[in-house]
């Protein structure tokens, strides 16, 4: 009996590590060079109105913030190095961007971040306006101390800010309302399995309906 339960030890292990190792494909990066507007992303979505009506944002959360460009939306890595770049940004700010992109989150590091007087032409409406995909992923809360992000620099001295490393090696991001945001800070679901449903908006954010920790 003691050797079958050390044997079935060993596979639930075996197997959460492999799924972990899964969970963490993917870190991609390019060089990125874009001009955008920096936005609110947590009270950007039209599809979120509701739930952004009662949104709370957290004390210096870099993570309240995005890239809007022409190519798409873009969240910023919660490091020392982005929240000095984005100090004094206000959103609707158009700036002008250098830095590097984890491709399969739609993450960015910035290099140099400049604000520009001339708006960059983008159309904000098309993103705001999207309706999303209703999915249910299955994947790893993790915060920068697990996150594949590649070369990217990583640093949780900001805090232990989660994003969902879905079973296919994608990133995306919550929008913070309700119990999400207990789930962006990690409580009762650091570094564990869970299985999300809601609707995935343009720059893999994620405006979650449930979140069951496994």
């Amino acid at each position: 009996m003691k050797k079958f339960r050390a044997l079935w030890l060993v596979m639930v292990i075996a197997g959460s590590w492999s799924l972990l190792q899964s969970a963490g494909a993917g870190g991609e990066v390019t060089k990125f060079h874009e001009t955008g507007i920096v936005v609110d992303i947590q009270t950007f979505y039209d599809a979120a109105k509701v739930e952004s009506a009662g949104y709370r944002s957290l004390r210096g959360n870099v993570g309240a913030l995005a890239l809007v460009a022409k190519s798409g939306v873009y969240a910023f890595l919660e490091t020392p190095g982005n929240s000095d770049h984005l100090q004094g940004i206000a959103p609707g700010t158009a700036v002008d961007l250098k830095g590097r992109l984890l491709v399969n989150g739609a993450l960015l590091h910035i290099d140099d971040l400049t604000a520009v007087k001339k708006a960059p032409g983008i159309d904000l409406d098309a993103y705001r306006s999207a309706a999303g995909e209703e999915v249910s992923l299955t994947g790893y809360n993790l915060c920068q101390c697990g996150l594949n992000v590649g070369e990217l620099p990583h640093s949780c001295q900001l805090g232990h800010l989660h994003h969902l490393q879905a079973s296919d090696g994608k990133i995306y991001h919550y929008l913070q309302y309700g119990e999400a945001q207990k789930t962006y800070l990690g409580i009762d679901s650091h570094f564990r399995q869970v299985g999300v449903k809601g609707r995935v908006l343009p720059g893999q954010y994620l405006l979650v309906a449930s979140v069951t920790p496994r």
